[in-house]
């Protein structure tokens, strides 16, 4: 099963107000300079609202691997569970180390109040595609 994790709204929020700026701006222009820059205003519009309703994807987890990055975050990176040798978590970074000088670094910040649920997800998928399970001392 996949679990996709969506950037947090405070992000959300500068993205959009960012929209709503250059629509403004696109409007101001289409009013006095050239009328159809008002399709470029609606258009930027339109995408605010798809954003504030729907934030954009900056991670995803599955059985294999992981799909982290996205929008603001990084250029998006596969990587499958098996390559990854260990995971820490530095501040509000968690780091893959793929082995070598090999390394993803993922920012937590971007997801806000999921963090701890990715951190858990992460460590979860991990230890099933290593075939570790809980310690269980009464069986």
């Amino acid at each position: 099963m996949q679990t996709t994790y969506r950037i947090d709204r405070r992000f959300v929020l500068s993205l959009v107000g960012i929209q709503m700026i250059a629509a403004g701006l696109t409007a101001m222009l289409a009013f006095w300079v050239w009328a159809p820059l008002g399709i470029l205003t609606v258009l930027i519009l339109l995408n605010a609202l798809r954003v504030g309703v729907r934030p954009p994807v900056v991670a995803r987890t599955d059985a294999e691997g992981a799909r982290i990055g996205g929008v603001r975050a990084a250029k998006p990176v596969s990587v499958a569970w098996s390559d990854v040798e260990d995971v820490s978590i530095r501040g509000q970074q968690m780091v893959f180390d793929l082995g070598g000088d090999s390394s993803i670094v993922f920012s937590l910040a971007y997801l806000g109040g999921r963090a701890n649920e990715f951190v858990r997800d992460v460590y979860e998928r991990l230890n099933t595609a290593n075939g570790y399970s809980r310690f269980d001392p009464s069986a």
